[in-house]
């Protein structure tokens, strides 16, 4: 398995479908827990299916997050009590005898169970019935009601990990809320046969903030990172020079930043690779963004020199003249409204043919008269998270570009 371009025909995908965990969103904490609006599990769960259904279609063999998990929980007591562990050490959970009756009733569930219900979260009183006598964490009032939250943004398997080459790059969430669920790509990435012959990419060595939403594997040359809210120069600094120096995978990483806003939360929300000299952006950002191009030095150190004008720099470390889409027709209220329906946020099924919500109707016509075939399901559930279909997959597999 391999990925060296993010526009190869789409072969092996890892999905997460929305579980329980959507169920224990409220108001009260919407904002903690990375959400503004409360999708509806039940129909979310049918878009959901609809788009693992149309990647079907393409030939893609679509693989869910906890059915890996579960198996790598199977094969030993060692491994899943570390992955419980883990988990139990990042929740915050302050009473070392609520973290071991925690921990006693984990053990003694099956390996389906803990895969799913560690991201459908644990609530205040269902933990406090494990124990006794009550500590001052079981009695206090307090609004926010779990020991360990739930991870509704699980389905967004995007931004847990990527591919590159023959390696996976874990990533290292930005925050508090969404750490736990790079703890499932790192125990099967490890563990499950299926990646025997893949190599982990700086475990655990990524300071906060790198999310996969933020890298465009653009060619076996050439990485695009976005310097975003939740993606820092830090985080960037220390994988560039892993990846162009001391292991090296490109010749060149190409920055691109962008407002370091909620509503851009990633590259991939604003700015998109969907065939090979062409790319999909929020015309919003157009006259905000930055590049810089990393290259390894001379001296053994990562070389950073100011890019230039977006598309002048994407056609300089490409070789090709390259041509940039703009989102939402030339009406900027469309394109606003659009982008917050994850209109560049396509996932590329081959060259040229992308996966999108039929919802951004101005955005998908365009794409289609400029060649791009447009594979559209409902998702007005699914966006409520704030993702597309580029969000909701992991590409661990695609076909080398000819």
């Amino acid at each position: 398995m391999a990925v060296n371009s993010d526009i190869g025909k789409l072969k092996k995908v890892i999905v997460h479908r929305p579980g329980q965990e959507l169920e224990y969103l409220a108001p009260l904490y919407l904002e903690e827990l990375l959400f503004d609006e409360i999708p509806w599990l039940e129909r979310a769960q049918e878009e959901h299916d609809l788009f693992v259904k149309e990647m079907h279609k393409n030939g893609t063999q679509v693989i869910y997050l906890t059915d890996l998990m579960k198996e790598v929980l199977m094969m030993d007591d060692s491994i899943k009590r570390s992955f419980i562990d883990e988990q139990l050490k990042l929740s915050h959970i302050g009473n070392e005898l609520t973290k071991e009756k925690l921990v006693e009733h984990l053990m003694e569930q099956n390996p389906e169970y803990v895969a799913k219900n560690l991201i459908r979260g644990f609530k205040r009183g269902f933990v406090k019935e494990l124990k006794e006598p009550d500590s001052l964490a079981d009695i206090i009032e307090s609004p926010f009601p779990f020991y360990l939250s739930p991870l509704p943004s699980m389905y967004f398997t995007r931004d847990q990990g990527i591919t590159m080459g023959d390696g996976i790059l874990i990533s290292s969430m930005n925050n508090d809320s969404r750490r736990r669920e790079t703890l499932y790509t790192k125990y099967v990435v490890n563990h499950h046969p299926l990646f025997s012959n893949m190599e982990p990419l700086m475990e655990d060595k990524i300071p906060a903030g790198l999310e996969g939403g933020d890298l465009i594997v653009a060619s076996k040359e050439l990485l695009i990172i976005g310097l975003s809210e939740r993606t820092t120069e830090q985080a960037i600094e220390t994988i560039s020079k892993e990846l162009l120096v001391d292991n090296p995978r490109f010749k060149e990483i190409l920055v691109i930043q962008i407002p370091a806003k909620r509503a851009y939360m990633h590259l991939d929300t604003v700015f998109n690779m969907i065939d090979y000299d062409k790319f999909v952006m929020y015309p919003g950002i157009k006259n905000s963004t930055y590049t810089y191009r990393l290259t390894a030095g001379a001296d053994g150190q990562v070389k950073a020199q100011k890019a230039g004008e977006l598309k002048e720099a994407l056609s300089t470390s490409l070789g090709r003249p390259i041509n940039i889409i703009y989102s939402g027709g030339n009406d900027p209220i469309t394109a606003a409204r659009e982008q917050w329906s994850d209109s560049t946020n396509t996932l590329a099924l081959a060259p040229g043919k992308v996966i999108a919500y039929n919802r951004n109707t101005v955005t998908n016509a365009k794409l289609r008269r400029e060649g791009i075939e447009v594979v559209e399901f409902e998702g007005s559930e699914l966006v409520r998270g704030r993702g597309g279909s580029r969000c909701m997959s992991m590409p661990i597999d695609r076909e080398p570009l000819k």
